[in-house]
Order: C-alpha cells, then sequence, then structure tokens
C-alpha cells in the first residue's frame, strides 16, 4: 500500500485503496454534472473545447469492449485526441519480449497526457507509473485490481440504492480470479456499517488477502455456497462470471446462476449488478427488471472515467 500512496500525488489511478470517501463523492458528484452536461447538447458542445488539444493513449494487452470503448468516448467527449490499441500483447512489440517499463517510456517521448493501460500481468500498471511521465490509469492489472471499475460499481450503488453505508452485498461468482470484485470491497470497505457476504464455489472462493484486510478493519463479512439463501436479504447482489481464460479446468465448474426464481428471493428494492461481460450467470429473462442495472452501471462507466481523467490532469 505504501508504493500506491507514494504514486498518488502524481494523479496515476492504480488501486481502489487510494480514494478516501471524500474524492469518491467529489468525483461522484462531476460524473453526474457531466452525465447532465451531455444530456443538453448546447451545454454539450462546450464540454467538447476542455481538453481539446490534449492527448490520450489507450494501451490494452487484453481483449476489452466497455472499459476500452468508454475511455474512449470519454476523452473525445472533453475534447481530447484518443490514439489506441486494442490488442497490443499481440501486435506491439511485447511479441518480441520488450517490457511495460521499456514501452511506457517510449511512449512518453510522444507526449501523450494520459495513458490507460489494461495488461495481463499484476502489478503491471504500478510497474508502468514507477517510469511514466504521464498519468497512468489502470484500466486492469491480471487479476490484482480494475480500480475505474470499482468507482464506477460504487457510483452505480449510490445511484440506485441511494447511499454507501449500512448496505448488505453479496459478491457471487468467481472470487479467485476477478478483479472487479476485489477492487470493490476495498470501496466499500471505506464506508461504515457495510457488510459483504461472499458466495462462490469452494475453489473460487476469495483470496485470503482480502479477508485479511476485511478483519484488519473489522469490516463484518461471512462466506457461504448457498447462494440462493444469501441472495434472500441482500440490498446489493454483485455477480461475476468464471473467468475460464485465467485458470485451467473452468470447464468442470458450473456457474452460480441467477434468473427468475432466483430474482423472485431478492427483495423488492435490491440491486442487481454485473461488470460484464456476462455468460451464463444471469439469464436474460431478467433484464427488463427494474432491479436488474447491470446496463444502467455499464454506461455510468464513461462519466467516472470522464471525471477521472480531469482529476489526473489536475482540473477537479
Amino acid at each position: 500500500m505504501a508504493r500506491v500512496e507514494q504514486t498518488i500525488a502524481h494523479r496515476h489511478v492504480l488501486a481502489s485503496q487510494q480514494f478516501d470517501p471524500r474524492l469518491i463523492q467529489r468525483l461522484f458528484v462531476r460524473a453526474e454534472e457531466l452525465q447532465l452536461t451531455l444530456d443538453d447538447p448546447r451545454k454539450h458542445q462546450k464540454l467538447g473545447n476542455l481538453l481539446a488539444g490534449r492527448l490520450m493513449f489507450t494501451i490494452f494487452y487484453e481483449p476489452s469492449t466497455r472499459t476500452r470503448i468508454s475511455f474512449a468516448a470519454a476523452g473525445q467527449h472533453l475534447g481530447m485526441q484518443v490514439i489506441a490499441t486494442e490488442n497490443a500483447r499481440e501486435f506491439s512489440s511485447a511479441a518480441k519480449g520488450e517490457t511495460i517499463e521499456d514501452t511506457i517510456r517510449v511512449l512518453c517521448q510522444y507526449r501523450p497526457d494520459v495513458i490507460v493501460l489494461r495488461h495481463h500481468e499484476t502489478g503491471a500498471a504500478e510497474r508502468a507509473a514507477k517510469v511514466s511521465t504521464v498519468p497512468i490509469l489502470n484500466a486492469g492489472d491480471g487479476t490484482g485490481q480494475h480500480p475505474t471499475q470499482a468507482l464506477l460499481d460504487l457510483y452505480t450503488i449510490q445511484q440506485e440504492a441511494g447511499r454507501l453505508d449500512n448496505l448488505k452485498v453479496v459478491i457471487g461468482g468467481d472470487l479467485a480470479h476477478g478483479r472487479t470484485a476485489r477492487s470493490l470491497v476495498y470501496l466499500l470497505a471505506k464506508f461504515p456499517s457495510n457488510e459483504i457476504i461472499f458466495t462462490s464455489p469452494e475453489s473460487l472462493k476469495m483470496n485470503r488477502d482480502i479477508i485479511r484486510y476485511l478483519k484488519r478493519r473489522g469490516m463484518s463479512y461471512s462466506e457461504t455456497a448457498d447462494y440462493r439463501t444469501a441472495l434472500k436479504d441482500a440490498d446489493v447482489v454483485y455477480w461475476t462470471r468464471i473467468q475460464k481464460e485465467r485458470f485451467e479446468g473452468a470447464g468442470t465448474i458450473e456457474p452460480f446462476v441467477i434468473g427468475a426464481g432466483e430474482l423472485k428471493l431478492m427483495k423488492k428494492d435490491a440491486v442487481l449488478l454485473h461488470p460484464l461481460p456476462r455468460v451464463d450467470e444471469i439469464t436474460t429473462e431478467v433484464d427488463n427488471d427494474p432491479r436488474s442495472a447491470y446496463f444502467r452501471q455499464a454506461g455510468n462507466g464513461m462519466f467516472i472515467r470522464m471525471a477521472l481523467i480531469e482529476w489526473t490532469l489536475g482540473l477537479l
């Protein structure tokens, strides 16, 4: 954690831990302002001049739809130019053996204002930040963290549930490999009286470092394989897919599925979230239920990332 705190002055976005409740609320207020601005054509045109002449690189070593495109859209709505590569692991000099450090050193020579980085190795964003002369925004690094996703998830919880404290949050699915779940836990722990229930197949339980973190903070949590019972009292349900690309033998693991029957178990005012993409773990029959907020959640990503870009550049 010490290394993460050291980089905050440089306005990198590396890990959820670096955001305190006061800064989180500043970002959320700005995200809401930006959303309202984009809904007004007259104000939208003025917004496009805010970062005119600024340049953003989006460098993705792993596949992405929502994160990559929402960052690009965020930059362009703010007036930035965006240069993107979406399969850098295969089509960049990484295929020749170049380190992430050398890649970032070179990219900084081209005078970007910010670099958005997704990488397959845990800790790659922090390594990049150590050599970068411009802000690095971590768009996901291996099984480590995905802080911008966690912020948009938390923003959605506030929008849908109306609060960030005194919540019972069920987090389910592949918790062993899911960086989004890890990142969200760090943020939920910053607000009082929240309780987390982890539910997953035995082989996909939350890693022990997160459990130790919650214990140190004195935060209430539990673990169960009985996900249907866990759903009954939840204020927020955060569901994730089994990440077959990150481990072998995934075909033998049956996902925990939320369908119409499971939705009936949930409270009438509960919120159902998913970082997407989904596979089989949430059925399409529940998409139109007002509690299903995952598409609204995805839309919130652009507004949060716009606010984060402003913050990294010292405008917020």
